[in-house]
C-alpha cells in the first residue's frame, strides 16, 4: 500500500514538472513571437497586442495539443484512415473557428476593431495551422519513439534478470554436482582404513617373501597400488598424469602376475606426461573395463592400450575381443566406480575439454578417451 502511494505521489510530481515545463516553453515563444512583430514589423506593444498573442497562442496551443495527444494517438492507423482524417478536419475547424472568434468577435467587442477580410483570415490560418501541425506530427512520433526505446529498455533489463537468474541457477547446479561427486568419492574412500590396509600388505609380504618370492612382488606390488589410490592426492580435482600410467601399469603387472602371464597386453606409450593433471582414477577404470569385457588369452588379438600424448593433447584407447562367456576376468567393478560415474565426474573437473566415447559391438569393446590440456573455453 505504501509503496503503491510513493509510486502515485512520483507519477504526480512528474506530470506537474511536465505541464510546467510546456506553459514555460508556451510564454517564452509567446514573447519571442511578440518581439519579432514589435521590431521586424513596427507592431506596437499595447494591451490590444499582447492580449492578441496570448489568445491566438492558446488556439495554436489547443491545435497542437489536440493532434498530438488526442487525434494521432487514437486514429493512426491504416484500419481508421478515414477517422484520422475527420478528427483533423474537426479539429482544423475548430481551430479555425477560434481565429474567427477572436478577429471578429473578441477584439471587435474589447477594442471596436474591424476584423480583416475573411479570405485573408482563411489564409493565415491555414497558413499558421501547417506550422503547429508539422510541429504536432513531429511530437508525436517522438513521444512513441521514446516509448518504444523504454519498452524495449525494460524489456532488455528482463531479459538480462532472466540471464542472470539462469546463470545464477545453472553455477548452484554445478556446484551441488561437483559436491555430490566429492561426497560420493569420499565415501568410496572412507570403505578403506588406508593406514590398516597399507601395514597390512607390508605384514604380508614380510610373512611370505621368504617362502615365494612372486608372491612377495604380487603383495609388493599390490601395496604400492593402494598407497597411491588411498593417498591424500586422490582427494584433489586432479592429479599428475605420469602418476596415473604408472598406476596402470602397476594393475596391468599385477593382473600378469595374476594368471602367470597367461593373458595378453599390448601397451604403448608417446610423449612427455611429466607436466599435466588429470582427474584422478580415470585411466584405471577404463582399462578395468576391458578386463571385464575382454578375451584376453588370444595372443593373437591382444588388449591394446595406447597412451598417446601430441600438442598437448593426450588420447587413452583400449581395445579388445569380447569374451563369449559371461563370467569377467576380474571381479566386477574392483576401484568402486564406474564408466557413467567417471563421465560425471570427469563433466565437472574438466568440462568440455575432454571427452569419452565407447564402441561396444558384438565382437569388439573399445574405449576413447581425449583430453586437450590446451583447452580454452572462450576461444582465447
Amino acid at each position: 500500500m505504501l509503496n503503491r502511494t510513493a509510486d502515485t505521489q512520483k507519477r504526480t510530481s512528474w506530470a506537474s514538472r511536465e505541464v510546467s515545463t510546456h506553459v514555460m516553453i508556451w510564454v517564452l515563444y509567446t514573447i519571442y513571437f511578440s518581439l519579432l512583430l514589435h521590431f521586424f514589423y513596427g507592431e506596437p506593444i499595447t494591451p490590444k497586442f499582447i492580449l492578441q498573442a496570448i489568445v491566438y497562442r492558446i488556439g495554436d496551443a489547443m491545435l497542437f495539443y489536440g493532434l498530438a495527444l488526442i487525434v494521432l494517438p487514437r486514429f493512426f492507423s491504416k484500419s481508421k484512415i478515414f477517422q484520422l482524417i475527420l478528427s483533423f478536419l474537426i479539429l482544423l475547424g475548430l481551430y479555425l473557428g477560434w481565429r474567427a472568434w477572436i478577429e471578429y468577435i473578441l477584439m471587435p467587442w474589447l477594442f471596436s476593431t474591424i476584423g480583416t477580410k475573411i479570405a485573408q483570415m482563411i489564409s493565415l490560418t491555414i497558413f499558421n495551422a501547417n506550422t503547429y501541425v508539422m510541429f504536432s506530427v513531429g511530437y508525436f512520433f517522438a513521444l512513441k519513439s521514446i516509448k518504444q526505446q523504454k519498452e524495449i529498455a525494460h524489456q532488455e533489463i528482463a531479459i538480462a534478470e532472466k540471464d542472470a537468474e539462469i546463470a545464477r541457477q545453472d553455477a548452484e547446479l554445478a556446484i551441488l554436482a561437483k559436491e555430490k561427486t566429492l561426497a560420493e568419492m569420499a565415501f568410496l574412500r572412507a570403505q578403506i582404513n588406508p593406514h590398516f590396509l597399507y601395514n597390512t600388505l607390508n605384514m604380508l609380504y614380510s610373512k611370505v617373501r621368504g617362502a615365494s618370492k612372486e608372491a612377495g612382488n604380487i603383495i609388493l606390488t599390490f601395496a604400492e597400488m593402494m598407497r597411491y589410490a588411498t593417498s591424500t592426492r586422490m582427494q584433489q580435482d586432479t592429479v599428475d598424469l605420469e602418476g596415473e600410467l604408472d598406476f596402470v601399469k602397476q594393475y596391468l603387472e599385477l593382473q600378469r602376475q595374476r594368471f602367470n602371464n597367461n593373458i595378453f597386453i599390448d601397451y604403448e606409450e608417446q610423449g612427455d606426461f611429466s607436466y599435466f593433471r588429470i582427474m584422478p582414477m580415470v585411466l584405471i577404470t577404463i582399462v578395468e573395463n576391458s578386463f571385464k569385457h575382454g578375451e584376453l588369452h588370444d595372443p593373437e588379438s591382444p588388449l591394446q592400450i595406447r597412451a598417446i600424448l601430441e600438442d598437448d593433447i593426450l588420447t587413452f584407447s583400449t581395445w579388445n575381443l569380447k569374451r563369449k562367456d559371461d563370467n569377467p576376468i576380474t571381479d566386477k567393478g574392483q576401484t568402486g566406480i564406474g564408466i557413467d560415474n567417471i563421465k560425471k565426474r570427469l563433466k565437472v573437473v574438466h568440462g568440455d575439454a575432454q571427452e569419452l566415447s565407447i564402441i561396444d559391438d558384438k565382437d569388439d569393446y573399445a574405449v576413447f578417451f581425449t583430453l586437450n590440456f590446451n583447452y580454452n573455453p572462450n576461444g582465447i
